[in-house]
């Protein structure tokens, strides 16, 4: 029997033969329809694989990903866009949004790590995989990895990251609109407000405050007690003490490489903050934890717990309110491995509606096999038809527009 079970991970099993391997320093990002996974590093597979042998992209790239993937949420099928030939060579720690139906990937780093870095933005058509680079004037920031983005009107800012030998919190912002970089604030220490530089953090945003949470260095990992925000009106930093949970009076142990994902509750209009997994130099974390971005208030999601320990992978939210996590790495009988695994929870209760729809994929699996027609006729409502993905094409968006 299907039953709706809110804070509880479940795993997904990939139903097509063609899927992405295990990576992590990758991003994804979700839709109402798919997961969209974007580059990734992996040292550890084989010349003798049989599934890379033939895979020209993966000989020429290799331990870097140079691919973009997507996930039918609906039938559980993998499948790799086109366009690998305009993609940047540095595909490891970037920083990834999704905008309608447009991929901006930014930043990142190739490999030796810090070696060759981007200051770049590429945008990337997820309906039929066309990417390219959008020209950019101005004071661009410096070639950067594991920096942190937020797109905020018409600009996209630029939060923070790494050359592989120093740490920033400094931030920057591109135009969309003129294709034009400016600086916003460069931390030189004149604040005592200023943040300590850092990379592979994650950022929350409420339209006015952009707040960093937690992030590192090589040697070492910040905390959430303290959380830093730069204030985009008065254009300044200021240190938030957040609330512990009010169970066992405790925040976030410090890490970076963790999974973030924000949303509002359409009921009561709270913004929340959830982050998952994540390192701090020694322990690896599969604690789940909520920020109250009204209250400042961390709460502890003791049911939802990551199916194991994880860092170094990606999480990304539904419109629905369904958290998907995909790849990263975890320990298995004490090594190091990097995983494919798919894991998905509902942190919110959806309509009635989209728990109908989960019912229905559930008892029915073979769907996908079914005519858009026959669906409709089935009093299947069109917006829920049209997550299946048939592989038919999608109208793409005129180039520059974003």
């Amino acid at each position: 029997m299907y039953t709706f079970k809110p804070f509880v991970f479940m795993k997904h099993e990939a139903q097509s033969v063609e899927r992405p391997k295990a990576r992590s320093g990758h991003r994804i990002v979700c839709d109402h329809k798919n997961l969209y996974s974007y580059g990734g590093f992996n040292p550890c597979i084989s010349d003798t694989d049989p599934d890379m042998q033939n895979d020209q992209t993966w000989i020429s790239s290799k331990p870097l990903f140079k691919e973009v993937w997507k996930f039918n949420l609906v039938t559980q099928h993998w499948k790799r866009l086109p366009g690998q030939d305009n993609m940047p060579n540095e595909l490891a720690s970037n920083a990834v949004i999704l905008r309608g139906n447009v991929l901006m990937v930014y930043g990142g780093t190739g490999v030796p790590f810090g070696h060759s870095c981007s200051n770049h933005l590429y945008v990337c058509n997820v309906n039929d995989g066309r990417m390219y680079i959008v020209p950019a004037k101005g004071d661009l920031p410096e070639p950067q990895y594991g920096q942190a983005l937020i797109c905020h009107g018409s600009y996209l800012y630029t939060v923070g990251g790494t050359t592989g030998y120093e740490y920033t919190c400094d931030i920057h912002r591109f135009d969309l609109r003129t294709g034009v970089w400016e600086t916003v604030y460069i931390c030189s220490g004149r604040d005592q407000s200023e943040p300590t530089g850092r990379y592979r953090h994650e950022l929350a945003f409420d339209g006015k405050l952009i707040y960093v949470l937690g992030g590192g260095t090589a040697t070492e990992a910040f905390g959430f007690s303290e959380i830093p925000a730069f204030d985009l009106e008065m254009n300044k930093w200021i240190i938030l003490n957040t609330y512990s949970d009010n169970d066992d009076n405790t925040v976030p142990e410090p890490r970076r490489c963790h999974g973030s994902v924000q949303y509002t509750d359409e009921k009561t209009g709270v913004t929340s903050v959830v982050i998952s997994g994540g390192y701090n130099g020694d322990h690896v974390f599969s604690d789940v934890w909520r920020l109250d971005l009204n209250l400042l208030q961390w709460t502890c999601l003791r049911k939802c717990i990551l199916p194991c320990p994880v860092y170094f992978h990606s999480a990304a939210l539904t419109p629905e309110g369904r958290m998907y996590t995909f790849g990263g790495i975890v320990k298995e009988n004490n090594k190091v491995v990097r995983t494919d695994a798919v894991h998905s929870v509902w942190l919110t209760i959806p309509k009635l509606s989209e728990i109908c729809w989960q019912a229905l994929i559930h008892y029915c699996p073979d769907l996908r096999h079914k005519s858009q027609d026959e669906l409709l006729h089935m009093g299947i409502p069109l917006k829920f038809v049209q997550r299946i993905d048939w592989n038919s094409s999608s109208l793409s968006i005129e180039k520059g527009k974003l």
